[in-house]
């Protein structure tokens, strides 16, 4: 006869493994923390009850280590589906900043390289200076813009910058 304090233990243990399992599924980019993890300089990572954002950045000495294919394929595993790329020269990202700092220019509008200053921008730190290219997702999350009805889909973005060697992503989810 197998005793309880056994039978509960193990009960407690599929409970646990199945909660911190589901996590994942709760927070919208913390697969991302499983991406070339041996590259993660930075991960900014901030949920409450109405919403969310993260910013992560990656870095590494050696050329062409991050590849779009294998990027987009991790984001579709993921959830994430590609929407559109747009590419970016190191000049016309001088203006994406806020309070003097260099900023990724996501807001509850969505990506606005024109950069709308709504102080959410400052959430999204820019790490990577050279010309660059954009990923856009659609992500399983929406964002709405506080005090409307509006939400936007596309709230994922991926950048790389033209070596393959540094690797950011943003994310910014609910109102």
């Amino acid at each position: 006869m197998i005793k309880p304090i056994r039978i509960t233990f193990f009960y407690l243990l599929i409970i646990t493994s199945l909660f911190f399992n589901s996590c994942n599924n709760l927070i919208p980019t913390a697969f991302w923390k499983n991406f070339e993890s041996d590259y993660i300089v930075e991960n900014i990572s901030d949920q409450g009850p109405y919403g969310g954002h993260r910013a992560m950045y990656w870095k590494t000495e050696s050329k062409k280590t991050f590849k779009s294919e294998k990027i987009i394929a991790f984001a579709k595993e993921n959830g994430w589906t590609l929407t559109g790329t747009e590419k970016f020269n190191s000049e016309s990202m001088k203006d994406w900043k806020e309070n003097g700092k260099s900023v990724f220019p996501l807001t509850s509008q969505g990506f606005k390289p024109e950069l709308l200053e709504d102080n959410i921008s400052k959430d999204f730190p820019r790490w990577i200076n050279s010309d660059i290219t954009v990923y856009k997702f659609k992500t399983n999350f929406v964002t709405i813009e506080p005090g409307t009805d509006n939400s936007i889909e596309e709230n994922g973005f991926v950048i790389i910058n033209k070596d393959g060697n540094e690797m950011s992503v943003y994310n910014l989810w609910g109102e």
